[in-house]
């Protein structure tokens, strides 16, 4: 009796302690609404950086009794309209609730009284290639498996633009604006034949200016 009571006590401590610290690294949202970016999180140390499709918000986050704790956000200044508005005041409401956070490996899910969210761990961004791109601020026709739009990217402003038939995951561009970007690029293992041998992630914005057609 005695070993087994040991044995649940154990059993809370180690999950208690498991809630206690903070779920650092690289994190997205699992199931995004239809024709909406995926929301991300980035926990490091005591810094969180959030986005979900138009400004990218940063701060203070620390764990309390379970409890994602989030300080005062600060946050660029793009100008959000219809569903990335929603979506970012929506992760906004989320973080500022001090939501219960839940671990289970590469799955953490995040709960207010109202809604609950779940991401998928994503790849450490120290372990891609770091490459840098501008994007022209219009899209251009193309064809894929199916007549679409594809972004226009060069890596250096004396070469033509080229179409990019892939995503840039975390990049939401506005049409009219002309980007440079700093890219993290990771092979992926086993693609579909008539997918991508390679990933990319958006690291940073390292410039965007509107440009007048």
């Amino acid at each position: 009796m005695n070993m087994t009571r040991l044995g649940i006590t154990a059993a809370i401590v180690t999950t208690l302690t498991a809630c206690s610290s903070l779920p650092e690294g690289r994190w997205q949202e699992s199931t995004p609404a239809a024709g909406t970016k995926a929301m991300t999180l980035d926990i490091q140390k005591d810094r969180i950086s959030a986005y979900a499709g138009c400004n990218r918000m940063m701060g203070k986050a620390q764990m309390e009794g379970g409890h994602l704790v989030v300080g005062n956000m600060a946050t660029t200044l793009m100008l959000c309209h219809g569903k990335n508005a929603k979506r970012e005041e929506a992760l906004k409401q989320l973080l500022a609730s001090k939501p219960v956070v839940e671990q289970h490996g590469d799955q953490l899910t995040l709960s207010s009284d109202d809604d609950s969210y779940t991401f998928i761990k994503q790849p450490s961004m120290e372990d891609g290639k770091t490459l840098f791109v501008y994007v022209a601020p219009e899209k251009a026709p193309c064809v894929g498996v199916a007549p679409m739009e594809c972004l226009q990217i060069r890596e250096d402003k004396s070469q033509p633009w080229t179409l990019y038939y892939g995503t840039i995951e975390g990049f939401a561009p506005e049409p009219g604006i002309a980007y440079r970007l700093r890219i993290k690029e990771f092979d992926v293992p086993n693609p579909p034949a008539d997918a991508s041998s390679k990933r990319w992630i958006l690291d940073m914005i390292v410039e965007q200016e509107v440009v007048t057609p």
